[in-house]
């Protein structure tokens, strides 16, 4: 799966992240920050798909090269990350769609 790099630019990340409840566990941590940073910042067509604003395209493996986890530690990243509502997903056999929950906050 070939992703956009973007260069540049910036996301506003609150001190409060401190007092998260996932901010002690590093694998949980490392998978937010980088699925913050590939959010979409505005709404763009991929692959003749609509990826709004607050929403990224990306795969475990992907997430397993960026982050340096393994596969087991990107999927129970994820699980958590959904179970406590930060984000959902859409998943295909190609590829996830996550959606950051209250990604305008």
């Amino acid at each position: 799966m070939k992703r956009v790099v973007m260069d540049g630019g910036y996301i506003k990340l609150y001190r409060s992240i401190d007092s998260w409840e996932y901010r002690q566990d590093p694998n949980v941590f490392s998978v937010w920050i980088r699925l913050l940073t590939m959010a979409n910042y505005e709404s763009k067509q991929w692959n003749g798909i609509i990826i709004e604003r607050g929403q990224c395209v990306t795969s475990v493996n992907v997430l397993v090269k960026e982050c340096g986890l393994t596969t087991q530690n990107v999927r129970t990243a994820l699980k958590k990350l959904e179970k406590s509502g930060n984000l959902t997903r859409k998943t295909t056999n190609k590829y996830t769609i996550v959606t950051i929950c209250k990604y305008e906050d």
